[in-house]
């Protein structure tokens, strides 16, 4: 979830009402604007990039997603991304999450990551769904996101860590030693043209703590990387009167890229600079 949470990443919005202080009442009150509980929508993205790590090969992606807020403060969700291909370079993934909005800045957010290889697929690991062992294709990530702009400030930040799942650190022998607790930061800053109905939005995101679930350098070691910098435009195409269609470009620079070897193991190649583009469909 990836996923900014994917991750892919979900995204809540609350209004505000207020009330005009006169002397003179009107007859008729304006009905309350309320949120609605549930939403569904499916993105349709090219290529699938998470926390700026591309996954696998140059294919469409489909993501569905459904979220039902219980109250104004939890909600679940479940996302999924699929290729519709059981060939080596697809990826699938299905996530559920919960949150909490614990003030008008401040949620925190549990999601589960569940990743199996394609059957096509010899070197990436088919692990069973409730396999939270080491080197299984499945994660537990606690996240903190602030979001500032209820401040009147259009900034936003994130911490996210791994608790669970398949995240640990390797000794030089490549056997595992303890959990990583590999934690990914992300802060960004949204610039709205709102006659244009575009949103602007630099970021700048980085794999602080990293066991090597964020990927590893040339020489094979894993650190701090700045895994996400980059630029996002995002502009609503609006259809009809009530339906409109968000669309979003991407610019994202990984330091630890993709690496491309050959049949010796010898680094060829490595991919930094990556472009993704995506619209979503909004079911209700």
């Amino acid at each position: 979830m990836k996923k900014v949470v994917m991750i892919l990443t979900l995204m809540l919005t609350s209004s505000l009402a207020f009330a005009q202080d006169t002397l003179v009442a009107s007859p008729i009150a304006e009905p309350e604007v309320q949120e609605p509980k549930f939403t569904a929508a499916v993105d349709v993205v090219y290529p699938y990039l998470w926390r700026g790590i591309k996954y696998y090969g140059d294919k469409v992606a489909f993501q569905p997603y459904m979220a039902y807020a219980f109250t104004d403060k939890l909600s679940v969700g479940v996302w999924a991304t699929t290729n519709f291909s059981n060939a080596a370079d697809a990826y699938n993934e299905f996530d559920w999450s919960i949150s909490y909005q614990i003030s008008p800045v401040v949620k925190v957010m549990l999601s589960d990551y569940y990743w199996p290889a394609t059957k096509n697929n010899p070197d990436w690991e088919r692990s069973s769904y409730f396999d939270y062992s080491e080197g299984s294709a499945q994660s537990l990530d606690l996240s903190v996101l602030l979001d500032f702009s209820e401040k009147g400030v259009p900034l936003d930040f994130q911490w996210n860590t791994f608790i669970g799942g398949g995240d640990y650190k390797y000794d030089e022998n490549g056997n595992p030693t303890t959990r990583a607790y590999s934690s990914y930061a992300e802060i960004g800053y949204t610039y709205s043209i709102d006659k244009a109905s575009v949103d602007i939005r630099p970021f700048v995101g980085a794999a602080v703590i990293n066991g090597g679930y964020y990927g590893v350098d040339a020489s094979g070691k894993a650190g701090f990387t700045f895994s996400n910098v980059g630029v996002n435009i995002a502009k609503v195409f609006k259809i009809t009167k009530n339906y409109s269609i968000p669309v979003f470009v991407r610019y994202t620079n990984n330091d630890y890229g993709v690496q491309e070897f050959d049949e010796n193991d010898n680094l060829i190649k490595t991919e930094r600079n990556f472009f993704s583009a995506g619209m979503t469909f909004t079911i209700k």
